[in-house]
């Protein structure tokens, strides 16, 4: 019997418009009356999760910044946060501007940049966050000595950049790197993903492995769906995420988290196409 359940945020509980289906909505009603703990883990910030779980009613804390982050969104307490230190920030700030990348940071649930460009316009057509223009990122750091619960690396849609091994594998020894598709980067403090959450998640509510379904889109996703007793990928995930799932339900825009609650948790019979 599963016991929890949680769903990545972008291309998984949201469809292409960014809202939760009305299907969406009723499934996950449902399934928390029957005492399901539910959960939304995503690598959005925490205030940018926070409506959608609201609108919800969830019923366990929010995973946020790729599994950095564990927090109530009714008392707002922090049961577990893993930030990026310093000086780890402004080394992987530094390699990564050096190749043209445009830097996103998170720093007390606030977004930081050096200034706002296009990037910054598209990453805020739909996240509804406070954004802080501060010059140079390294130098803020550096003044401030802030913590950073995620980097975000922004591709340059336009003339897309592609990271080479060298640099990859530099970052990747102090860091963990993971992308969210578009060839944007997400990079959090080491041993942090959203497995490793979910799993601390499980721990305080002392639920089994076998008993948690996670359910994503993307590689960012891939830990959790792994570490998951059932491990469900979107029908629009791409094909890596596909092979590593035990089931794939329908896409984002054909309520397939609904789908995979009414044949896991209510015994619905729909059909995934």
């Amino acid at each position: 019997m599963y016991k929890l359940f949680a769903t990545d945020a972008d291309g998984s509980l949201l469809n292409s418009n960014s809202e939760i289906s009305d299907k969406n909505k009723e499934a996950i009603k449902e399934v928390i009356s029957r005492g399901v703990i539910f959960t939304i883990a995503t690598g959005r910030m925490f205030s940018s999760i926070l409506p959608y779980a609201l609108e919800l009613n969830i019923n366990a804390p929010v995973i946020s910044y790729n599994g950095a982050l564990i927090k109530d969104i009714y008392t707002k307490k922090v049961y577990y946060y893993n930030p990026i230190q310093t000086e780890d920030a402004i080394f992987a700030i530094r390699l990564l501007k050096e190749i043209g990348y445009h830097i996103n940071l998170y720093i007390d649930d606030e977004l930081y940049v050096e200034e706002i460009t296009d990037r910054v316009e598209w990453y805020l057509s739909f996240n509804n966050v406070t954004v802080n223009a501060v010059g140079n990122l390294e130098e803020f750091l550096k003044r401030t000595g802030g913590v950073t619960a995620k980097i975000y690396a922004i591709n340059d849609m336009k003339n897309p950049i592609s990271i080479d091994a060298e640099i990859y594998d530099e970052i990747s020894k102090r860091l963990t790197i993971s992308t969210s598709g578009g060839g944007h980067l997400e990079i959090n403090a080491k041993g942090v993903s959203k497995g490793n959450a979910l799993k601390t998640l499980a721990n305080m509510y002392s639920i089994k492995r076998e008993q948690v379904v996670a359910i994503g889109d993307n590689l960012n996703d891939l830990s959790m769906i792994e570490y998951a007793g059932l491990g469900v990928a979107m029908g629009n995930a791409p094909d890596i995420v596909k092979i590593k799932a035990d089931y794939t339900t329908l896409s984002n825009d054909e309520d397939g988290v609904a789908h995979a609650i009414d044949k896991f948790f209510l015994n619905k019979k729909t059909v995934a196409v």
